[in-house]
């Protein structure tokens, strides 16, 4: 069992899996709708857009995201606060951010730990109808799948993992 990263997050009896490169890859293959929401941290960012391009996943720019990804080429899906993607989220009655229907996974990638703690407490409580991933440093008991504490050196590595594991058939 992997602790949450910061040791004030404690959140209650249900807590999610530590995910491993392959069953990340396997839930996002699985999803049928997901949704990629992209926070301020930026350690990642060009990880995940180039995820969203390849398995054409929406993506959600919050705070200055939508600048730095523009700078790369790249238009958002949509740009939202953490709040309201998370409002969003949790109405199973929204149509999603292409009109599609609502989304079946959200997969955090670089959102502040203390925020994406709280957004993934509120999808856990309120939003039964929809899986998380975490992808952002430091491990967040409340998504379905988080990543363990891990380095720098061994997070890059678990993502090219997730990679990997979407290229295979």
């Amino acid at each position: 069992m992997t602790r949450a990263y910061q040791c004030a997050n404690v959140p209650g009896p249900h807590l999610g899996k530590v995910g491993t490169s392959a069953s990340v890859a396997s839930a996002i293959k699985r999803a049928e709708r997901p949704v990629l929401i992209v926070g301020s941290e930026l350690t990642n960012l060009n990880w995940a857009l180039d995820l969203a391009k390849k398995q054409d996943i929406p993506v959600v720019a919050t705070a200055h995201v939508a600048g730095m990804m523009r700078e790369k080429g790249v238009d958002p899906d949509r740009v939202l606060g953490a709040i309201e993607i998370t409002n969003l989220l949790k109405s199973p009655e929204w149509g999603g951010i292409r009109g599609e229907g609502q989304h079946d996974l959200a997969i955090f990638v670089d959102v502040l730990y203390y925020m994406e703690a709280q957004m993934l407490s509120t999808l856990k409580h309120f939003a039964p109808h929809i899986k998380t991933i975490s992808l952002t440093k430091g491990h967040q008991p409340n998504a379905d799948q988080s990543l363990p504490n891990l380095s720098e050196k061994k997070m890059i590595e678990f993502l090219a993992g997730v990679v990997e594991g979407l290229a295979e058939a």
